[in-house]
């Protein structure tokens, strides 16, 4: 696992890109942000691994965050996705140690990180916090449930539509930086079944894709090619 370099900030007042610690109060955010450390998210940095002890809780200002697990003697596979909308160690709260799930940075950007005693040590004292960081954890069993039937069960194409909405809520942008190989291992199929599946969409107008970028040209109508699970627990 890689170090990032710790970063020296002053506090904005208002936004401090992560939604959930946007809904703080102003002195709340101040209190709970001068206990973290803002790190920055390399592409490929892993934040915790399957079956090890976790040892920070973080809160996304940018880039997205793959939640993924193995089989043995199987790639792994993305089970979530997650961003600013949302943070990275829940389960912390309800006394978890180690995690399930390995997570891995897939699109470089910061976040807020902070230890887990002085984590424990906030929740304690701040019931808005507590709130927020549970909504995180039902949020986040909401996707899991979801998963499974989603991958054995829905096309590929619904499910394609499905991923590039996802990442768009959270770039909060039109064009998507993701070669066809990066979005088979993500969804867990051969590279030439996602060259099939996005040909699809691209025909429907729907998105356009260049050497490795997707421009997402109708988000109308990748919402109504995407399967149902967007709209029941995966929208931002």
């Amino acid at each position: 696992m890689r170090k990032s370099q710790d970063v020296a900030v002053t506090l904005p007042e208002r936004d401090v890109g992560n939604a959930l610690l946007n809904t703080l109060s102003r002195e709340g955010r101040r209190l709970f942000l001068a206990q973290c450390t803002l790190v920055p998210l390399a592409i490929g940095d892993a934040l915790s691994e399957a079956g090890k002890i976790q040892r920070f809780a973080y809160f996304p200002s940018s880039g997205m965050i793959s939640l993924s697990a193995q089989i043995s003697g199987h790639p792994y596979l993305e089970i979530a996705l997650l961003g600013r909308e949302s943070m990275l160690g829940a389960s912390l709260a309800l006394g978890g140690q180690t995690s399930e799930l390995r997570a891995c940075v897939l699109s470089a950007g910061w976040a807020w990180r902070i230890g887990v005693q002085p984590f424990r040590a906030a929740l304690a004292s701040s019931s808005a916090l507590r709130a927020l960081v549970y909504g995180a954890a039902v949020h986040s069993c909401t996707q899991f449930a979801h998963a499974v039937p989603c991958m054995r069960f829905h096309l590929l194409q619904e499910r394609l539509a499905l991923w590039l909405l996802q990442a768009q809520d959270r770039s909060g942008g039109v064009l998507l930086s993701f070669t066809h190989q990066q979005l088979a291992n993500t969804l867990g199929v051969q590279r030439s079944a996602v060259t099939l599946a996005a040909g699809k969409l691209q025909r429907m107008g729907f998105i356009q894709y260049v050497r490795g970028e997707v421009h997402i040209t109708s988000r109308e109508g990748l919402e109504g090619a995407a399967c149902e699970c967007y709209a029941r627990g995966w929208r931002v």
